[in-house]
């Protein structure tokens, strides 16, 4: 067992790594967003807690009597800036995160005490109030929500998706602590849960992001049950399809069809733990099936994880998208990401470059992060920078979208729409009655939905369309600082071992398209092509390495059927290059 040096005593004279700075914020400054959009996780759970905004209320915990059939399903996060807990979010969040840690581990430090007892004996809830105790801060979070997905993983035919009606939720503006005490009418307890819901993508990212934690959590204890409950969840994903109806919150018809990536990421990460060829064979069947050209926008957010789902198809198995025009996910990711720029930072969402613009920059920086990490490269380094600074204010507004985050001279937002953030529990105030937060809660590192047009702050609470803040806003973000700083700042911790190589298909790096190697696809039949005229050979291959087919010095282009159904490789050889493609037949 091989064990690193600590260097989380000496934090603040963190060694740095090399690496070009293309933005005004400095490393500490990153230092400074990781540490705050990863504890605004901490502002977000629900049950015993702790949540740290709730200090010094009257009511510190909240919901801790949610139930299904009897057996307790309380803890876990809130979904956004109210109480309740919608699984298709919280579910993509929590394995973004999972990910995030296992993928960038050293740019995510140890700066608090999971449970915030350090803020409280310091009085002090900055940076500087806070303690190392040995785990990282992004573990620590993680193991909360990985918590609740263990009680969430009943059965194979009990699966909790949902907890708390969103209408009744959304009555009053006080704490959850608070709201707890009101009857079910206002939210309160007890509440209503879902746990039959024919919803295949919530526990299929439950699945995926417990499958990640059984395979990087330290405590042997914790990789068993996280392993038990993600094999729970991923048989219920089986069992069912499409996603949760929620009372007009998280419809599943906001999906236009796209669910099977939850099941998909879920068995590719079961795969990644346990090595067993079960889980690869079924993540061949879910992936082939996604859908991978879907309206006019196919970005990262919570209804959407087609982009992540390209990603890790090829970082781990090397598979290609099966339908439109793309033959890696760089390509995949340039398509979708490049079509609305401006300097660099990635403009638009779905719905309108109005409504939620936030997820772009952060879901690209984010995506493009694991491209860089997979592929061993920093060519993208500098637009990953860029979109994170563009956040964090390094804009010509100055206006950052973190809530508390000031650095550089940014504005940060004062009226983000969260009720725990004002710390009211009054059930009489209103949400625009001028409620002020309590001094230690203006750092709640929320990152708000953002309005890109106007380049501003909505100064209006209820204005939800902008200053909404959710965890599946937060989660990329996260992800895209921890790639920042493992690549800018790197810590490494004590008893930490270094992780073994897995025993996946090995990552090649594919081929740039200036190579000018191309492959279409319709049907079974398959057409190459090399744009520069140049002769090249091709070797069909099924997926036990046997070679099925053979073509010798083809020129310029060529076409052939595939011999039957099936996945299959096709290795292309010209004089200056090779390049690898899997294909699917129907």
């Amino acid at each position: 067992m091989n064990f690193k040096k600590s260097f989380v005593a000496a934090v603040s004279l963190l060694s740095v790594v090399p690496m070009a700075s293309f933005a005004s914020l400095s490393e500490d400054d990153f230092v400074e967003a990781a540490w705050m959009t990863t504890r605004f996780f901490g502002a977000q759970r629900s049950g015993q807690g702790p949540n740290w905004v709730l200090d010094g209320t009257k009511h510190t915990t909240s919901f801790t009597k949610d139930s299904y059939n009897g057996k307790d399903v309380s803890g876990g996060w809130f979904d956004c800036g109210d109480h309740v807990m919608y699984g298709q979010s919280q579910g993509y969040a929590s394995y973004i995160l999972a990910l995030s840690y296992a993928e960038f581990r050293e740019g995510f430090y140890d700066l608090y005490t999971g449970d915030y007892t350090d803020y409280k004996e310091s009085n002090d809830y900055t940076r500087k109030g806070g303690k190392p105790n040995g785990v990282r801060d992004l573990l620590e979070e993680l193991r909360y929500e990985a918590d609740f997905w263990t009680k969430a993983a009943i059965s194979s035919s009990a699966f909790v998706t949902v907890k708390g009606d969103g209408n009744s939720d959304h009555k009053k503006w006080v704490t959850a602590g608070m709201m707890s005490t009101l009857g079910s009418g206002d939210g309160g307890e007890p509440r209503s849960i879902t746990g039959n819901a024919n919803d295949a993508f919530t526990p299929g990212m439950a699945s995926a992001m417990l499958a990640v934690m059984a395979r990087v959590d330290p405590d042997s204890a914790n990789r068993k049950k996280y392993l038990e409950a993600a094999k729970t969840a991923y048989a219920y994903a089986k069992s069912h399809k499409g996603v949760t109806t929620s009372g007009g919150f998280y419809e599943s018809t906001w999906w236009d069809g796209r669910w099977k990536d939850g099941p998909f990421l879920a068995a590719l990460e079961l795969y990644r733990t346990t090595k067993d060829n079960t889980y690869k064979t079924e993540a061949d069947e879910w992936y082939f099936d996604l859908q991978f050209v879907s309206g006019s926008y196919t970005r990262l957010n919570y209804s959407n994880a087609v982009p992540l789902s390209v990603v890790m198809a090829e970082g781990v198995f090397q598979w290609a998208p099966s339908s439109g025009s793309f033959y890696d996910a760089e390509q995949f990711l340039n398509n979708i990401y490049k079509k609305k720029v401006k300097d660099d930072v990635f403009m638009g969402e779905t719905g309108g470059s109005a409504s939620f613009s936030v997820r772009s920059p952060a879901g690209g920086a984010f995506l493009y992060a694991l491209v860089s990490k997979f592929y061993n490269e920093s060519k993208y380094d500098k637009i990953i920078e860029k979109n994170v600074s563009y956040l964090l204010g390094d804009n010509s507004n100055k206006k950052s979208y973190v809530v508390g985050f000031t650095r550089n001279g940014a504005s940060a937002p004062k009226s983000p729409h969260h009720r725990g953030y004002y710390a009211n529990e009054d059930p009489g105030r209103e949400v625009d009655s001028g409620l002020q937060p309590p001094e230690k809660n203006k750092l709640l590192g929320g990152l708000i939905a953002g309005d890109f047009n106007s380049g501003s702050h909505s100064g209006t609470v209820s204005n939800w369309q902008v200053n909404e803040v959710c965890v599946d806003m937060n989660a990329p973000l996260v992800g895209a600082l921890g790639y920042i700083l493992s690549k800018k700042a790197p810590v490494t911790m004590e008893g930490e071992e270094e992780e073994e190589p897995e025993d996946t298909l090995e990552v090649i790096r594919p081929v740039l398209a200036a190579t000018g190697l191309k492959l279409f696809q319709n049907g079974s039949t398959v057409t190459l092509s090399d744009m520069n005229g140049s002769a090249f050979d091709v070797r069909v291959f099924d997926l036990s390495g046997k070679t099925v087919q053979s073509f010798a010095h083809a020129s310029g282009s060529l076409s052939f059927t595939l011999p039957s159904r099936g996945v299959f490789q096709i290795r292309v050889s010209t004089l200056k290059n090779n390049r690898t493609f899997f294909v699917k037949s129907l």
